[in-house]
């Protein structure tokens, strides 16, 4: 997937494009009659017919503007040693190749920056070289939220899950090249030629996660975890099982669709599989409709 927000040019690549989860290991409080509309109207894109798991994928956003080429969430890398998040261990992946294929060189990447420090958002922060954990982007300047930073650095401090392993191997190799920021207020992340690529706070999956907004003659945003599965844009109050604040989860999601659909900002989703950017509406009622997800009606 390709297109222009204003200057900037927006590239999508795909880490892993099947991903499957049973339904309620992905949203614990999903209801059978929920789960079974969604295998209805969802398969076959975004729930597996067979199994009735739903389907999710893994993306990245490269952003070329001007000069600059900024990745955003970069996916879950390989060899990542995940025992207790067992979606997320050991992956095999293509990943660099279609980095390449996509027109971009790891050398020229100037800026990196994940939504939030989970597994899938910051793992090709490093590849594994002769052993040694070492930069990806050898010449770019990581992004670190002060608000995230903090949050992930005191659950590796406790020992929770794989927190620890990720903050050695995804987080801590980078920090030398590291630029921290609060969210407290939108940070610029970028501009050229009345387009900005900025930061915008959105808590509630993690305390200090953020969307990318890109902004200029047209808009879209970089939803992150704000939202996982198709489903949640007809169920907003659907909270994924990862979400650490659910309350604030819902009610960010909540406001991030309405905006999408109030404000003409298109939706660039994490972990949509197929298909390309959502545009949100509303329809006479003024409930939310959208293009640009397979929905058997």
């Amino acid at each position: 997937m390709q297109m222009r927000v204003g200057a900037a040019a927006i590239t999508r690549i795909t880490e892993r494009e099947h991903w499957a989860f049973a339904p309620t290991e992905l949203f614990p409080e999903i209801t059978e009659a929920e789960a079974g509309r969604t295998r209805s109207r969802y398969a076959p894109t975004s729930v597996d017919p067979s199994s009735g798991e739903l389907v999710l994928a893994i993306h990245t956003y490269v952003i070329r503007l001007g000069g600059q080429v900024i990745v955003v969430d970069p996916g879950n890398g390989n060899h990542k040693e995940r025992p207790n998040l067992p979606a997320h261990h050991h992956f095999a992946t293509d990943y660099p190749d279609r980095f390449a294929a996509a027109g971009f060189d790891p050398a020229e990447v100037g800026l990196v920056v994940s939504t939030h420090l989970h597994p899938d958002h910051c793992g090709w922060n490093t590849t594994l070289v002769d052993g040694r954990w070492v930069p990806t982007f050898p010449n770019a300047t990581h992004v670190f939220f002060d608000e995230e930073l903090a949050f992930v650095e005191s659950l590796a401090a406790q020992g929770v899950s794989d927190f620890p392993a990720l903050y050695e191997d995804s987080v801590q190799p980078v920090l030398g090249r590291a630029r921290r920021l609060s969210l407290a207020s939108e940070q610029v992340l970028a501009s050229w030629d009345g387009t900005e690529v900025v930061a915008v706070a959105a808590p509630g999956h993690t305390p200090g996660h953020c969307v990318i907004e890109i902004r200029g003659r047209e808009r879209a945003v970089i939803s992150g975890d704000v939202i996982h599965h198709p489903v949640q844009l007809e169920l907003p109050d659907l909270s994924q099982a990862g979400d650490s604040d659910r309350s604030q989860a819902r009610r960010t999601r909540a406001a991030l669709l309405a905006r999408c659909a109030d404000e003409g900002i298109t939706l660039l989703p994490a972990h949509f599989p197929g298909g390309g950017p959502v545009s949100l509406e509303r329809d006479t009622s003024g409930a939310l409709t959208w293009r640009g997800v397979e929905v058997v009606a």
